[in-house]
């Protein structure tokens, strides 16, 4: 018996930053409203994070450019976060994450008794959590890594002040706030430590969470490999119905996944080139190189990860008219191969996550993207 959950971590991770909106059968209505309050709470700190940016900005664009870029950056960052938090609330996605676990539940069930399915199962577990842990802990290193260069600033500050009474004080970011950040700076550089830290978790934990989804589908595709190439009975036309009925069923869960997650797929693919050349142009001009080297390596990672996935779906699905082939289907009586010749005809249709209508995203379309940033990183230095 299996014992391990797919969605455990996934579930754990996305109810930290208040996301995840199917609740189980039994849980009380006060527990319910708790979390929508913790929710509501854990994602205004984040949004805040984007006013303080934005109200920064007017004095930022007269005195230092340099630095107006840098927060522009990182507000159409946060912007991204905004939508992609949104999207994962929405009534589509909590249908696509209910029919996800409803699937989940049958393949534990086929595992207790196909030991096969169960080593499928288990392995894309292993797969999913490291890469889950991988994007997360990007993620929270951008924050660590932006604290870490404000703290040292701040030590610096203290070493060359020598208790002379300097008025200015530095901080890693340049955010608005409705006092005056010198007069209050530690409570400045506190929150400058906690609400960039919140909002690169979400990001990681986004991005796992997108990740953790297109797994899933390769799991289920890897399943139906393995029951297309079973040793039918003569005669077996209820079970491929049964395996055809499945199918279908994963086709249109991709489906669902490609209308319920396409403005978040069209804003990595958009943003990315966008983001990646200005982290380059900032870093080649030795602006806070640190931290934009880390972003840098985040951004990319993320885009390559997803892109990996989503080119594995394409490869995994159009290896299910070669399971079929692979099948006793020659001992089969007629409408048996007739069915299984129509299902292989489907089969050379692969399943993809597609770029809103911009076309399939794999890893062509994310290593054009990661060359478009390049270019207009040398357009515009040249």
């Amino acid at each position: 018996m299996v014992a391990k959950n797919y969605f455990t971590h996934l579930r754990r991770l996305m109810m930290t930053i208040g996301i995840w909106k199917v609740y189980e059968p039994g849980v009380s209505k006060l527990r319910r409203n708790i979390y929508r309050v913790y929710a509501i709470s854990f994602q205004l700190v984040c949004y805040s994070a984007m006013v303080s940016l934005v109200g920064e900005m007017p004095s930022l664009v007269k005195t230092d450019p340099v630095a107006a870029m840098d927060s522009a950056n990182r507000f159409i960052v946060y912007i991204v976060i905004i939508i992609k938090m949104f999207i994962w609330q929405s009534e589509r996605m909590v249908k696509l994450l209910d029919a996800a676990l409803e699937q989940n539940s049958a393949i534990r069930k086929s595992s207790e008794s196909d030991p096969v399915v169960s080593r499928i199962y288990e392995s894309h577990i292993r797969l999913n959590n490291t890469v889950m842990s991988l994007l997360v802990t990007s993620g929270t290193s951008v924050a660590v890594t932006i604290f870490a260069v404000g703290d040292v600033n701040l030590y610096r500050f203290v070493q060359s002040s020598n208790g002379t009474d300097v008025t200015i004080k530095p901080l890693p970011h340049k955010y608005w706030y409705p006092f005056d950040k010198d007069r209050h700076y530690l409570i400045a550089l506190v929150d400058q430590h906690v609400r960039p830290t919140l909002s690169c978790f979400c990001i990681g934990v986004i991005s796992a969470s997108i990740n953790s989804l297109t797994i899933f589908v390769k799991v289920q595709l890897r399943v139906l490999q393995h029951q297309f190439r079973g040793r039918w009975e003569r005669g077996a036309l209820r079970s491929l119905k049964l395996l055809c009925s499945r199918h279908q069923r994963l086709i249109r869960h991709v489906s669902d996944f490609n209308q319920s997650l396409k403005y978040v797929i069209l804003l990595e693919y958009t943003v990315s080139s966008l983001t990646f050349a200005l982290l380059i142009l900032q870093i080649t001009a030795g602006e806070q190189l640190t931290i934009n080297f880390t972003i840098l390596v985040l951004t990319t990672l993320q885009l390559l990860t997803f892109s990996w996935n989503s080119n594995e779906i394409i490869l995994q699905s159009m290896e299910l008219a070669s399971a079929l082939f692979r099948s006793n289907w020659y001992t089969q009586d007629r409408p048996v191969k007739v069915l299984i010749h129509i299902m292989m005809m489907r089969c050379q249709k692969p399943l993809s996550l597609r770029i809103a209508w911009l076309g399939v995203m794999d890893l062509n379309a994310g290593m054009s993207r990661l060359k478009l940033g390049y270019s207009y990183t040398s357009v515009v230095k040249n």
